[in-house]
């Protein structure tokens, strides 16, 4: 009698890779693919998702786009300011990583924290306070009194590149730090001996070596400012200066509803940023200075000499207007009855925290909506993310390596560009057919699952090619000793993977959890009716004029995040001195058998 051709465990077996490996592409198919195929598909058949759809193609949308005088300026002016943004934040990057990594500046181990605090605060925030700080009549000015043309020239493209070269040099800064992890003093100990000064050594071998990495984080500082919302909506807004990303906004918030126009901009926005990502990439695989070697030596900090104080106070400087001016002038409006009134005593006040922390007020409510969906999303993308890049870096399934480029090109979707793909996708006529949406099916657009699936989304790809760093660093004889233990995919991303990149999962976690928190392009257009995020309450409170319940609102999410990270910053060390004397009395134990042995 033949045998069975499945027994119940391998039905079983099969039945968990599937769960393991299905499950997670599905949701990236689902949450990511799917609405950026709407996005293409909208541009090219502008009916498609109409009430009477039709599969007509028409081009009308991109003429629309190239023919309409402020549409194309709007696409123009995001070209340029972001290209001009690029090569200030390189500048602004690649000093600050030299100084902090290869010189004896005084305080320079501070300057890493810096930089993250930089990179995580909001450019929606950094773009209010700063149009606060400038602004005729406010608390700086009634000292100050700031001449027209210096407000004239902040309130204009200048401002807008201040702004966001602010922003975004933090991506330089960390591609150069890793790069000169790795670069020795061999290269430049040959300079000197050939009698070559130091600064020329720097200037012809340690900076060609080094372009490479300030290409990278230049091109990622080109993509973030181009598809940057938060100062589109506030600085650029004030300035009367269009930008592409509020274009698209304005094109689906604004009545009549303009869905090609929004669909045809998007893809337009994509396409650029697509560019610059591969031209990255391309940089990064042609990349011919190699300096790691068995022959490496030690890099030795530069000794400044007499330039060290220029150099703190040209530091100082940087982190003064990125960050301790915006962050102060949002803490103290947090306290301040009217903006107008200035620094008086009586305008003082707790009243913006107890109202925003009011149980039952729309602010608290924002709150802890927000913090919901952080916590929700965070946890959901982390899970998910491993298995994808286990998939991709650690087995040999037909169309990995469709998934990996996937992944790759996705990691450049800007969060509007993906808000107006899921209206269109999960907006559409005919899901009333598969009974999601209409009067009878199960209601999904205009819910708050909406926007967490979109929070998932566009959280996935970031979270799936860090994950590969990961996994890089996984030796492959574990994993091979396991399978031939008999354990399956589940058991070795559960009890080897899960655990040996526990650090790694939580820098994830927390990565996401953070941009969840200040989120302001895919919650403006994909937030329920009445049911705001906090960063869209912060919003329409600066809107409104308040500005100190805004600027406490605003605080409240800082601390939540920064009350996140030295959490979990502690708790791998909490661990571990709980896990010590566990481990004491387990060798004690252990060394007393073998001694009553």
């Amino acid at each position: 009698m033949p045998a069975a051709p499945f027994t119940r465990s391998a039905l079983l077996r099969y039945a968990g890779v599937a769960l393991v490996v299905g499950i997670p592409v599905l949701i990236l198919v689902l949450l990511v693919l799917y609405p950026l195929a709407a996005i293409i598909l909208q541009s090219i058949f502008p009916n498609l998702y109409a009430l009477n759809p039709n599969i007509t193609p028409s081009l009308g949308p991109l003429v629309h786009v190239l023919s309409n005088r402020l549409n194309y300026q709007a696409f123009g002016n995001s070209l340029w300011v972001s290209a001009v943004t690029a090569l200030i934040a390189s500048a602004l990057g690649t000093a600050l990583a030299v100084l902090a990594k290869r010189t004896d500046l005084p305080l320079r181990r501070a300057m890493d924290t810096l930089v993250w605090i930089v990179f995580f605060f909001p450019s929606f925030l950094i773009g209010e306070a700063w149009s606060l700080v400038i602004i005729r009549g406010g608390i700086p000015d009634q000292f100050l009194h700031f001449p027209d043309r210096f407000i004239s020239w902040f309130f204009s493209p200048v401002g807008v590149i201040f702004i966001l070269s602010l922003k975004t040099f933090p991506f330089v800064y960390l591609a150069v730090s890793a790069a000169l992890r790795w670069l020795g003093s061999e290269f430049e100990d040959a300079a000197r001996l050939s009698g070559a000064r130091l600064w020329r050594a720097w200037l012809k071998i340690n900076t060609p070596l080094l372009l490479p990495a300030i290409f990278a984080g230049g091109m990622i500082a080109f993509a973030e400012a181009l598809s940057d919302f938060g100062t589109a909506a506030t600085i650029a807004q004030s300035s009367n200066f269009a930008l592409v990303t509020y274009q698209i906004y304005a094109a689906i918030n604004t009545s009549p509803v303009n869905f090609a126009l929004a669909a045809a901009l998007s893809l337009l926005l994509f396409v650029a940023i697509g560019l610059a990502m591969l031209a990255q990439a391309g940089v990064q695989r042609r990349r011919s200075f190699q300096v790691i070697s068995g022959r490496n030596r030690p890099a030795r900090n530069v000794a400044l000499g007499a330039w060290k104080w220029p150099a703190l106070l040209f530091c100082a400087l940087v982190f003064l207007l990125a960050l301790f001016i915006p962050l102060g002038m949002c803490l103290v409006l947090s306290f301040l009855h009217a903006f107008g009134n200035g620094l008086t005593r009586s305008n003082w006040t707790l009243n913006n925290y107890s109202a925003a922390l009011a149980q039952g007020s729309d602010s608290f409510a924002a709150l802890v909506r927000t913090v919901e969906l952080a916590f929700g999303a965070a946890t959901v993308t982390t899970l998910l993310g491993m298995p994808i890049a286990f998939i991709i870096r650690r087995t040999q399934l037909p169309g990995r390596t469709l998934l990996s480029m996937f992944t790759l090109v996705t990691i450049a979707v800007p969060g509007i560009i993906l808000a107006c793909g899921y209206i269109f996708a999960w907006n559409a006529p005919y899901l009333e057919a598969l009974g999601i949406g209409g009067p009878d099916g199960i209601q999904f657009y205009g819910t708050v699952w909406l926007l967490l699936c979109a929070y998932i989304g566009g959280s996935l790809p970031y979270a799936t090619r860090l994950s590969i760093g990961g996994l890089e660093q996984v030796g492959t004889n574990m994993l091979e000793t396991a399978r031939v233990q008999g354990a399956n995919i589940f058991q070795l991303m559960w009890r080897i993977v899960g655990p040996l990149l526990r650090a790694n999962l939580v820098s994830i976690w927390l990565l996401v959890f953070t941009g969840v928190m200040f989120e302001l392009a895919a919650s403006e257009l994909l937030y329920p009716p009445g049911e705001p995020t906090l960063p869209v309450q912060i919003i329409s409170l600066f809107n409104d004029f308040k500005l100190g319940p805004g600027m406490a609102l605003s605080m409240l999410t800082v601390a939540i995040v920064a009350l996140a990270l030295v959490l979990l910053r502690l708790l791998p060390w909490l661990v571990g001195q709980i896990s010590k004397p566990m481990q004491r009395r387990r060798t004690a134990h252990v060394l007393a058998d073998q001694t009553t042995h």
